[in-house]
């Protein structure tokens, strides 16, 4: 059988973690005195900085940013309500570290809730909504590496919902990137609170711990993280000309450095690369042949917007090549997986992404399988 195959090259600008490995550019990635670090372009996934970005380190407070998407998913599912009232338990009254100050007993709201931990990194208030989704914080945890395992975090799990120390409870400067760009991307709305400054409860006003939302005009989240054993942490995310990065910092050893070497980090970023869309939503890049459906071609593409990292003046070349998957026999549902796009440097395939059928075609009538059926047999013998 003859296989409708089609295929394409595009040459454009990427720069991806590797390449600066391999220092073919002139300039060099920040070095950074931190036990780890991750830069990261939101848009793509790619890692085009970093340090140990995969050994395994204590997340502190940025374990709230898994606490709290798990609270937006339960948003999302109407499991619970902005406008819910929780009773606060002893449980959560008695948490050490940050707090929202709440008092035990007392009623409180689950929007009230959330900016008590993105903007005061309450734990009180994290075991409270741990409390109110999943009935107490160790059903809760479960929920948390399930979610790790789901998204791919290699080098994560948890043992609680606050970041306190715990030898079992850990993860990676890629995974705390990955982490934060999955949450700005399934939660765009909620995302946005992410940069409110301060918040008053109980009388009681805090600072957003987040220094970079009042000194660095392009960031706009997302959480600080601080113990002694795992010393200061950030991730911050910025933007830019569509342009968007996440720095993970772990291990700083102050409060102040943690945020100048955030500033490095995007300036870095901003200065060296670009984010572009290659490909749109449901642009049709290839048709296939198909066999016994109302029509002989389906059209093929992306179910998402797909970006590319660009490295800025520099002509680095990438073959992306079409897989599309022969011998395809209708009906077909839209969003079918049919191929993939395998993105290639130096003989390697660096990025792969799936393509999909862009439209449904049912199953053709008995004259239109009987004429694939001859075209099929010709064209095999």
């Amino acid at each position: 059988m003859v296989k409708f195959i089609t295929s394409f090259i595009l040459i454009f600008f990427l720069c991806i973690n590797e390449v600066l490995a391999n220092n073919q550019y002139s300039f060099a990635a920040p070095n950074l005195d931190v036990e780890s670090y991750a830069l990261m372009d939101s848009r793509t996934g790619s890692i085009i900085s970093g340090k140990n970005i995969d050994k395994r380190v204590e997340p502190a407070s940025l374990t709230k940013i898994a606490t709290l998407y798990l609270v937006f998913k339960s948003l999302e599912s109407n499991y619970i309500s902005e406008n819910d009232f929780v009773v606060v338990s002893k449980k959560a009254w008695k948490m050490i570290g940050s707090r929202m100050f709440l008092e035990v007993g007392e009623k409180v709201q689950v929007k009230d809730l959330i900016q008590g931990v993105i903007v005061q990194s309450g734990n009180d208030a994290s075991v409270v909504l741990a409390e109110h989704i999943a009935g107490g914080e160790e059903f809760f945890v479960t929920m948390l590496n399930k979610l790790s395992q789901d998204i791919g975090l290699k080098n994560t799990h948890f043992k609680n919902v606050t970041g306190l120390p715990d030898e079992d409870h850990f993860t990676s400067a890629r995974d705390l990137a990955t982490l934060s760009k999955i949450l700005i991307e399934d939660f765009p709305e909620q995302y946005k609170r992410f940069s409110q400054k301060e918040y008053t409860y109980n009388s009681i006003t805090q600072p957003n711990r987040n220094r970079l939302l009042r000194t660095y005009d392009l960031v706009d989240g997302i959480k600080t993280g601080h113990t002694n054993s795992a010393g200061f942490c950030l991730a911050a995310s910025a933007e830019l000309n569509n342009t968007r990065f996440i720095t993970v910092i772990f291990g700083a050893d102050s409060s102040k450095n943690r945020f100048q070497y955030s500033k490095i980090l995007f300036k870095f970023g901003f200065r060296n690369f670009i984010t572009e869309r290659y490909f749109k939503k449901n642009e049709i890049i290839a048709k296939q042949r198909i066999w016994n459906g109302e029509d002989k071609y389906v059209e093929i593409g992306f179910n998402k917007d797909i970006f590319v990292t660009l490295l800025k003046n520099n002509d680095q070349k990438i073959n992306p090549k079409i897989n599309l998957i022969s011998n395809i026999i209708a009906p077909i549902k839209i969003n079918q997986k049919l191929g993939t796009v395998d993105f290639i440097k130096d003989n390697q395939v660096i990025a792969t992404e799936n393509i999909y059928s862009l439209k449904r075609i049912e199953e053709g009538n008995y004259y239109r399988k009987l004429y694939d059926f001859i075209v099929k047999f010709f064209r095999e013998n």
